[in-house]
């Protein structure tokens, strides 16, 4: 290989332990034949997911959302524990470092560092586990998650913006008039540093009787997010801003004459209902957060350039060039298809 690149390996061989799934790549894609996909303008494509440059080191906040904005995720002990034990095989399978976690019934927000430049690999993971085993549980078949978009993974490029964010996260559950205090929240919602143990659901997973590897038990490991303030102050520094939050919340809902739901509320709505009022219809999705403008202005600027240079190595590459040089970041085509890429 020539000097300067890289070509990325293969992901290792996982078997996971549901009914009638074996893959000898943990049902993500190693490297294989490249398939030309023609898209609406006739151009060959990989894919029409966009493009987005992967770096170790990175922290960031990752959402996803249900089909239709449905409480597939109402929160149960059963919920809490299947949750807790697919997040804990991504994270070991991804080795990312996981700072806090909030699952609401229709939704979840995870800030988390990206150690080694799996974030894919943490998100493929943890999405598919969690649709195919809910599906289990709700005895249903259709797509889990909302359809037409990638997961959403926001940049949080300074110490005050992972604050922000994990701030945002924490106090989402209030925010959202659902409980008064997050405390309270019935739901997965974690930012203290320590280890989660969680066992492994039998209405889904096989058990070791009948073949199953997966571990009986799996720990989520927390660590202190990249703020300013000393780790072993982290917590409380957090727990600190997240109880002032909670209380303008409280008492902006007591001026305007609104209540909070309760967490038995919560607990007995119907997982097939839908917010009343749902989201506002947007095209934005964001993929950088970072309060400091020409900070943010120059994130942005790497960005574009790294999508213009992605598209056009990847034309070449489609249109039978293989010895293309990828931008330094590039994931899905040095991994799925052998390609090679820049070093940083």
């Amino acid at each position: 290989m020539r000097s300067g690149l890289r070509q990325c390996c293969e992901l290792p061989s996982v078997t996971w332990d549901f009914p009638g799934r074996t893959s000898p790549a943990g049902d993500f894609p190693g490297r294989g034949t490249f398939r030309k996909q023609p898209n609406r303008r006739g151009v060959d494509t990989p894919g029409d997911m966009k493009p987005r440059q992967v770096l170790k080191g990175t922290t960031y906040m990752v959402t996803r959302k249900t089909t239709q904005g449905m409480f597939l995720m109402r929160p149960s002990a059963k919920v809490r524990n299947c949750i807790r034990y697919c997040i804990a095989l991504a994270q070991k399978r991804s080795k990312v470092r996981i700072h806090s976690i909030v699952f609401l019934s229709n939704h979840y927000h995870i800030v988390l560092t990206d150690t080694l430049g799996n974030v894919p690999v943490f998100t493929e993971e943890l999405n598919k586990l969690i649709a195919r085993a809910f599906n289990c549980m709700l005895g249903r078949r259709e797509n889990f998650w909302s359809g037409g978009d990638q997961t959403s993974q926001v940049v949080l490029a300074e110490a005050s913006d992972v604050f922000a964010k994990t701030l945002y996260l924490l106090v989402n559950p209030t925010q959202a008039g659902l409980v008064s205090r997050g405390e309270d929240w019935p739901g997965v919602r974690l930012f203290k540093k320590g280890k989660y143990i969680s066992k492994k659901p039998t209405f889904f997973f096989r058990s070791m009787a009948d073949g199953g590897k997966l571990p009986q038990k799996a720990y989520v490991k927390l660590t202190p997010p990249p703020i300013d303030a000393q780790p072993q102050v982290c917590d409380e520094v957090v727990a600190r801003a997240v109880r002032a939050k909670e209380k303008q919340i409280r008492l902006a809902f007591k001026l305007a004459g609104k209540t909070f739901m309760g967490a038995a509320k919560v607990m007995k709505q119907d997982v097939y209902a839908s917010p009343k009022r749902p989201a506002p219809m947007s095209n934005l999705s964001p993929q950088v957060a970072c309060r400091d403008k020409w900070r943010r202005v120059e994130i942005l600027q790497r960005v574009v350039e790294f999508a213009r240079d992605h598209k056009e190595k990847r034309e070449k590459f489609v249109a039978g060039v293989r010895d293309v040089v990828f931008p330094a970041g590039t994931y899905k085509m040095a991994r799925q298809f052998g390609a090679c890429c820049e070093k940083l």
